[in-house]
């Protein structure tokens, strides 16, 4: 899905780690962790959460909540 205006997303964390991420309307497979902070959040209006592998626990992304909800999903990560 497009998110202001793109499916790809390139940001830098408040650590300096880049990610390249892909919006998507559903991600199955995988689970929440944390509660949603609007801190260093990437998408104006928008609160973050952690997104896992449901089974193995690896960190794919984000799920983005705000006027709707995406999920931010990191490019090199997803197979």
């Amino acid at each position: 899905m497009a998110v202001n205006g793109r499916h790809e997303h390139a940001f830098f964390n408040p650590a300096g780690i880049a990610f390249e991420i892909r919006c998507f309307h559903a991600a199955p497979g995988t689970t929440f962790h944390g509660a949603a902070s609007a801190e260093f959040t990437w998408f104006a209006g928008y609160r973050w959460r952690v997104v896992l592998c449901a089974t193995c626990h690896t960190h794919l992304g984000w799920l983005f909540t705000g006027d709707g909800l995406f999920y931010g999903l990191i490019a090199d990560r997803l197979h």
